[in-house]
């Protein structure tokens, strides 16, 4: 199959999914809703660009570059689990687990210097949502055991 297509159904695909959390965050009550809206709006427009850049036509000469199927397969998983996560331990603890499994697996990056992006990161994440937007992310059982 050409990667081409993979990118097009890839894109329609997680587009799709994109779309049911946009659906979901307009159900929410309140402004627990935000988040989930801005996320899949910018996942959908992702996906859009995608699948717009996968019907551009590849000069001949350009081949077509290996599908790293590991890689991949491991960043999906790592997704997964950040999601999965995100409910029973809490957004910014999954979070870091989601940078530091990523960051040390799937780059060069030595634990120490993943350990400070990730905390990095997610401290950043933690000011912008939490106290400038204020909005309300899932807190799970390990966060707010660390935050009371």
């Amino acid at each position: 199959m050409p990667l081409n297509k993979i990118d097009r159904t890839l894109a329609v695909l997680i587009g799709a999914l994109c779309a049911g959390v946009v659906w979901v965050g307009l159900d929410m009550r309140g402004d627990a809703g935000v988040f989930p809206v801005i996320a899949g709006s910018l996942g959908g427009l992702a996906c859009l660009g995608i699948g717009v850049n996968s019907f551009r036509r590849k000069l001949p000469d350009e081949s077509q570059p290996p599908v790293a199927w590991q890689r991949f397969t491991l960043w999906g998983l790592c997704v997964l689990g950040l999601l999965g996560l995100m409910i029973s331990i809490g957004t910014f603890v999954a979070l870091i687990v989601f940078l530091l499994v990523s960051l040390c697996c799937l780059s060069d990056l030595r634990w120490p210097a993943a350990l400070i992006l990730a905390v990095s990161f997610s401290a950043l994440i933690y000011a912008v949502f939490v106290h400038l937007l204020s909005v309300p992310l899932p807190g799970g059982g390990l966060w707010n055991w660390l935050a009371n």
